[in-house]
C-alpha cells in the first residue's frame, strides 16, 4: 500500500499533454475491439487489468480495468454491465499517466510524454514506461503495427482467409544533458554512443561496475551516473 502511494503520489505531477479522441466504437474510427480475424491484439497488456489514471487537474480516478490500445495510441477502459463487457475510449488529452497492476502485482507506471520532447521529433503525444521511477530518464516504448499480407492485392485480410497479425516492437530512450530523449540499443557501446560528452568517464565507471547491458533496467545506473557528472 505504502508503495502505489508513492506511485500515486509521483504520477500526479505529471504535467504533460496528449491526442484527443471521439467514442465511436467502430473499425472505421481506429477505435479496435474485435480482433477474431487478426492474429494477436492491438493493446499492451494481454488482458484487463485493475488501473489508475491521473487526470490534468492532480486528481486521481478510482480503480478500473484499463488497457491502453498502442497502436491507435488510446486509452481504453472496460466495465461489466448484466454479464456483456462495456468498452470506453478515454479522451487522453485528460490525463498525464496511468499505473496498471497485472496479474503478478507488478507495477507498470505510464507518463506521457510530448513528441517534441525526444531528439527525433514524433508526430504523437504517446504513454511511455517509466523504467525505474521515479526518474524519468529512462522510458520504454511499446509500438504494434498491424501487417496485412494481402495488402498489396486485390482485397484486404478482413475479405480473405489469410489472417493479418499485429507486429510488437520495443525501443529504449534516455534523457540526454539537452533536455531531450534519444533513442539507443541495450548495449555497452550504444550508451557511450549517445553519451559521447562523457564517454572516458562512463567506460570507467562501467569497467569498475562490471556493468553489462542487456535489458533497459541496466541502463539505470550508467544514466544516472552520467547526469551526476
Amino acid at each position: 500500500m505504502k508503495k502505489l502511494s508513492f506511485i500515486i503520489s509521483f504520477l500526479i505531477t505529471l504535467n504533460i499533454f496528449s491526442q484527443s479522441s471521439n467514442n465511436s466504437n467502430s473499425f472505421g474510427s481506429g477505435f479496435r475491439i474485435g480482433v477474431e480475424n487478426e492474429e494477436g491484439h492491438p493493446y499492451l497488456m494481454n488482458d484487463w487489468y485493475s488501473g489508475n489514471l491521473v487526470k490534468n487537474d492532480g486528481s486521481v480516478t478510482e480503480k478500473m480495468p484499463l488497457n491502453y490500445q498502442i497502436a491507435d495510441n488510446l486509452l481504453v477502459s472496460m466495465k461489466v454491465v448484466n454479464g456483456e463487457k462495456i468498452f470506453q475510449k478515454l479522451n487522453a488529452d485528460d490525463y498525464t499517466g496511468f499505473i496498471i497492476t497485472d496479474d503478478k502485482n507488478n507495477i507498470h507506471i505510464y507518463t506521457k510524454i510530448e513528441g517534441n520532447k525526444f531528439s527525433k521529433t514524433k508526430k504523437e503525444n504517446k504513454f511511455y514506461l517509466i523504467v525505474s521511477a521515479p526518474s524519468k530518464n529512462v522510458l520504454l516504448e511499446t509500438s504494434k503495427s498491424f501487417k496485412d499480407p494481402n495488402a498489396s492485392g486485390w482485397s484486404s485480410s478482413t475479405t480473405t482467409n489469410k489472417r493479418g497479425s499485429y507486429k510488437e516492437k520495443t525501443q529504449t530512450y534516455v534523457l540526454t544533458k539537452s533536455g531531450k530523449y534519444e533513442k539507443v540499443g541495450t548495449s555497452n557501446n550504444a550508451i557511450l554512443k549517445v553519451y559521447k560528452d562523457k564517454k572516458n568517464e562512463l567506460k570507467k565507471y562501467i569497467t569498475e561496475n562490471k556493468i553489462k547491458i542487456k535489458e533497459p533496467t541496466d541502463l539505470i545506473k550508467i544514466v544516472e551516473y552520467y547526469h551526476a557528472l
